[in-house]
């Protein structure tokens, strides 16, 4: 029997990413909070209720969110690359992860195109957003389960990866 077969990697790999969007979707909590507050304009009466539906309508679309960026991005590195050379090159995908994600955003929303450069501001602002920050936990916190679950299966079947 092989120490990672398709089943396992898959079960690995959705693992991290449950764990990534859990917290990434905690994460982004303040942001909510903030946003449920002006919407209610100080009737502080009404926050828990505001609050309680915008979370679901957040959990909905991080949900989507993780889906788009973990299928297309995640799923093949995690079926085609072996999970030894995950873990030996963890040093360059954990950093790395969050920053292709961060572009990848950027590309589709448009900052990467050269008024950008001469006009930051925008970028400044997009930067600090409920998404922003769940792309880049999200990223960062999934490779970093996979990485840590791959490790502890290989040394537990006695292949040293590290």
């Amino acid at each position: 029997m092989t120490t990672f077969g398709w089943l396992r990697r898959l079960k690995y790999g959705f693992l991290a990413a449950l764990a990534g969007w859990w917290t990434a979707w905690a994460v982004c909590f303040p942001f909510e909070l903030a946003l449920a507050w002006r919407y209610v304009d100080g009737n502080a009466r009404q926050l828990p209720g505001t609050l309680a539906k915008g979370l679901v309508v957040w959990w909905g679309f991080c949900l989507f969110m993780a889906m788009v960026g973990f299928l297309p991005l995640m799923l093949p590195l995690i079926l085609l690359v072996s999970p030894a050379w995950i873990v030996r090159l963890r040093r360059i995908l954990i950093p790395a992860a969050p920053l292709i994600a961060l572009l990848a955003l950027y590309h589709r929303m448009g900052f990467l195109h050269p008024y950008y450069y001469r006009h930051p501001r925008e970028l400044g602002t997009f930067f600090f957003t409920a998404p922003n920050f769940f792309v880049i936990t999200f990223a960062l916190v999934t490779v970093w389960v996979y990485v840590a679950l791959a490790k502890r299966r290989l040394f537990k079947s006695g292949r040293r990866a590290v």
